[in-house]
């Protein structure tokens, strides 16, 4: 790859010595958190994938709506110490990437048979033949997530990244009663709105900053909250990032505290040199409601 993409691995056996970690291990590393394209390699159980790969695709895919796995690239290896190359499991696999709309590599295909041959007692891989194959695969599918996921970050990506840690701290000490934190990142001047989860909505930069001073009066020291960031980008002079806030907060006239969950999107612009927020959008989300009868 051009630049350095995060490549979680999904290894289908669990088995000590299995076959397919063992071709996992000799061209790949695993980190499956803040993964830009996953690589599968699987072997083939009753000619489909094992039930443990299948429950952490569920669990990676769920609570509805929030995947971890949509829309990133994915790469197939399937591995066995039969004939067929374990095909049952590696098409099974692509048959739940239409669901969770995954981007599979199409070509090169990687079925690799007679796993059990393939190893010498330190698990490296002995033919020189099958390295050669790894290695083609490998580069195509590094490719691959370049042409889906794009290239590394840009300067301004990693800007805004840095600058989300402090929007978290600033998250906390709003929720204590604290605005002179946030007063620091809210724009000043021109075009700006606020749609707070109370209802209603303020426009322009003055009447939101004027609105965020006014509702930190409601909140006690001793709040709690943190930012589940789903997407986040920034390019040039603009940044925004969507996701959910969980918050629990101590009111003023109130003794027990108050838990809430919150919808967000925030929109930054670039003000002088540093991120200024000029757009932030919360309502409440809504708890399922558990089906009786």
């Amino acid at each position: 790859m051009a630049g350095k993409h995060k490549v979680a691995v999904l290894v289908g056996s669990l088995r000590k010595d299995a076959f397919s970690r063992k071709v996992a291990n000799a061209r790949f590393r695993a980190e499956m958190k803040a993964s830009q394209a996953v690589l599968f390699v699987t072997p083939e159980y009753n000619r489909s994938i094992p039930g443990g790969l299948k429950n952490a695709v569920d669990v990676a895919s769920r609570p509805y709506g929030q995947s971890t796995l949509d829309g990133k690239p994915a790469g197939v290896v399937s591995v066995t110490p039969h004939q067929l190359g374990a095909f049952g499991a590696n098409h099974a696999l692509r048959q739940t990437f239409v669901f969770l709309n995954m981007l599979v590599m199409q070509q090169p295909e990687a079925y690799v048979p007679n796993a059990g041959e393939l190893f010498d007692d330190k698990g490296q891989l002995k033919a020189a033949d099958t390295r050669e194959f790894l290695a083609s695969f490998m580069k195509a599918f590094g490719s691959w997530v370049e042409k889906i996921a794009g290239g590394p970050p840009s300067e301004e990506s990693r800007d805004f990244e840095a600058f989300m840690k402090r929007r978290s701290d600033i998250a906390r000490a709003y929720v204590s009663g604290d605005a002179a934190p946030l007063d620091q990142v809210v724009a000043r001047s021109g075009a700006a709105s606020f749609f707070p989860p109370v209802g209603g909505f303020e426009r322009g930069a003055e009447a939101v900053a004027a609105r965020y001073d006014k509702d930190v009066a409601v909140f006690r020291p001793g709040g709690e909250s943190t930012l589940d960031i789903i997407h986040s980008a920034a390019s040039d002079d603009l940044a925004f990032w969507v996701g959910l806030q969980t918050a629990k907060v101590k009111m003023q006239g109130q003794e027990q505290p108050v838990s809430m969950k919150l919808r967000i999107t925030e929109l930054f612009r670039r003000i002088g040199g540093e991120w200024k927020m000029i757009h932030r959008h919360a309502d409440p989300l809504a708890e399922k409601q558990e089906r009786r009868g």
